[in-house]
């Protein structure tokens, strides 16, 4: 069996103060005198670290300050007052969809002298309902994957497991987009997002793009009661936020090998099974213009070459003759089987066939039966290996714009093209070398 595919996303999202799907973050809190008294009219800003981004806001009347969509990153954040020592805060993390909280204590004093506090915020979510966890670069990173697939890591959340093996094998290649079931429902009710931007496959009810570990800055799994702005879904909603370019060139190089050379047989094998698999790719990012325009590309290759043995039933010796005395094996009285349930029957004539033997066989069954392989591993039972052919091919790009402090443009063109070869026919026809499937 042959199955192609080829997935295609291309998306240009203009960002001028709101978006559908958060992909960005935010930091707030109240700035404060030593006496805990509330500071009005403070400028605070906030800086991102990879990229130089600056948003500046005041305090209100209250001595509140909120600074809303800001790209996820890390940031430093720097409060000014008359009559105060001017606060610096490093190393502030912002993840998607959730709020930094921080409340600067000002001290009193020349406004020239500087304090230095180097600290992450805490998280604060006064108005979000939904549960879930983000998940970043360094558990995409530095935990093992299977293939590299970053949706194993959904697994390490409460709620959330793999799909059943009978789910699986009903399914077959039609579940290979559905990674896991969140709280009870069926994987089917999952919905997936590439930076805010849809990423559901309706057909299998999975993802359709699976950029590698090394494109993705984090990916957030809402597993209960999502907000209006997700919806779609009564599971899960997994959001990956893809790499972005910064002022400084950044990148990486891999390649994943498995061969057969390295495995030891296994005591039931008769025979060596080749497996040959490579994943291999590379990413790449930087600025096109510093402090403004930035890139982040990728591309990753999979080849895989792995023997497989299957088994299926074949007309027996005796049946290939027209003899199919071997479904009684209770034995015949008188002509007839006896057991009713193993009597061979002609339809036709409302008569049974005596001793399971049919008169004459059909000249185009005749033909047809030098398709068919004799039995090698049983009476019915044929034995057959082969080798089944995957392979893949994605790259993506990825530019973003800061046109302004308060409006941003981004672009991200996105390909995938996958083809799957199998010489032994998971469905249709039970003879090997005759699969049953179709082009995608």
């Amino acid at each position: 069996m042959k199955l192609g595919r080829n997935v295609l996303v291309f998306v240009v999202v203009g960002c001028f103060s709101l978006s559908a799907q958060q992909i960005t973050g935010n930091i707030r809190g109240t700035v404060t005198d030593p006496m805990g008294a509330i500071v009005q009219g403070a400028t605070v800003t906030v800086e991102q670290s990879e990229t130089d981004l600056s948003r500046t806001v005041t305090t209100d009347r209250t001595g509140s300050y909120v600074v809303l969509e800001l790209p996820v990153g890390h940031y430093r954040l720097q409060v000014t007052a008359k009559g105060f020592h001017e606060y610096v805060q490093e190393g502030i993390s912002v993840n998607v969809n959730e709020t930094a909280s921080v409340s600067p204590h000002l001290a009193i004093g020349s406004e020239i002298e500087v304090v230095q506090v180097n600290a992450d915020a805490d998280l604060i979510a006064p108005t979000v309902t939904s549960m879930g966890k983000v998940v970043g670069k360094r558990e995409l990173e530095d935990l093992p994957l299977n293939g590299r697939n970053l949706s194993q890591l959904g697994l390490l959340q409460p709620g959330v497991v793999p799909i059943t093996p009978g789910l699986v094998e009903a399914g077959g290649g039609l579940r290979d987009g559905q990674p896991y079931s969140v709280n009870g429902q069926r994987p089917e009710s999952n919905n997936f997002l590439i930076d805010g931007a849809d990423n559901f496959n309706g057909v299998d009810g999975g993802y359709v793009l699976k950029p590698p570990v090394d494109a993705i800055s984090e990916f957030l799994i809402i597993t209960h009661n999502a907000s209006a702005e997700f919806g779609h879904a009564l599971g899960s909603t997994t959001n990956i936020l893809t790499r972005s370019g910064t002022n400084s060139i950044h990148g990486a190089l891999w390649e994943f090998l498995r061969n057969d050379v390295f495995d030891a047989r296994n005591y039931f094998q008769t025979q060596d099974l080749p497996l040959k698999q490579n994943q291999f790719g590379a990413t790449i990012g930087g600025p096109i213009q510093k402090d403004k325009i930035f890139f982040f590309g990728y591309y990753e290759g999979f080849r895989n070459r792995q023997g497989v043995t299957a088994l299926t039933t074949v007309p027996s010796v005796q049946e290939r003759t027209g003899n199919f005395a071997e479904l009684c094996p209770e034995g015949f009285t008188n002509g007839f089987c006896n057991n009713p349930a193993n009597q061979l029957f002609n339809v036709f004539a409302n008569a049974p066939y005596p001793n399971n033997q049919l008169p004459s066989i059909n000249p185009i069954s005749q033909g047809l039966l030098h398709y068919f392989p004799e039995p090698n591993a049983g009476t019915n039972l044929y034995s057959a290996s082969g080798v089944i052919n995957n392979d893949s091919d994605q790259f993506g790009i990825k530019v973003d714009d800061y046109l302004t402090p308060q409006d941003n443009l981004n672009f991200r063109y996105s390909f995938y093209q996958s083809s799957d070869v199998n010489p032994l026919s998971p469905q249709g026809a039970s003879v090997p070398g005759f699969p049953v499937g179709e082009d995608q």
